[in-house]
């Protein structure tokens, strides 16, 4: 019989959602997520399989636990402006808030899995959109998801300037 488990998966999870979230798939190593989560080489990859493994976990548990409550909430909002404010809000904020933009532009032409996880956060959003903006649905959540992008993108200033 083996020994349990030293680490709890969920707070791995969380610690791997940071780092991919902050430095992208390509940009977090193996060593970064051992260092990260505290837990063993050895265990992470009997626990998860392998980084790209990890990585879907994390996608998913992004899906379950941040995207699709905070879609269920944007949906409850009849209200046009409050629905937009919500997902710009929703999409605009936590640690894995880039998360599924970094996925979409890095992994997902590369990686079905991932891709298709993508189009599921995509859709949830522009779902979660239709009942306050109709068919403009799709083109409003491209627009949320285009500024947060455009927002990553700008250089982080420090407050010295």
């Amino acid at each position: 019989m083996g020994r349990p488990r030293a680490f709890d998966a969920d707070q791995a999870i969380t610690a791997a959602a940071a780092l991919f979230a902050a430095h992208g798939y390509e940009g977090t190593s193996v060593d970064d997520l051992v260092t990260a989560t505290g837990v063993h080489r050895g265990s992470l990859y009997k626990v998860f399989g392998s980084k790209r493994s990890l990585h879907l976990t994390v996608l998913r548990n992004h899906l379950d636990h941040e995207i699709r409550p905070a879609t269920a909430a944007i949906a409850g909002l009849t209200d046009p402006a409050q629905a937009l404010a919500a997902a710009i809000a929703s999409y605009d904020s936590g640690p894995a808030a880039g998360l599924l933009l970094l996925a979409a532009a890095e992994r997902a032409p590369h990686d079905p899995e991932v891709a298709a996880l993508v189009a599921e956060g995509v859709t949830a959003l522009e779902d979660a959109l239709r009942p306050s903006h109709g068919d403009a649905a799709p083109q409003l959540a491209s627009t949320v998801l285009g500024t947060r992008l455009r927002l990553r993108a700008q250089p982080h200033r420090s407050k010295e300037n």
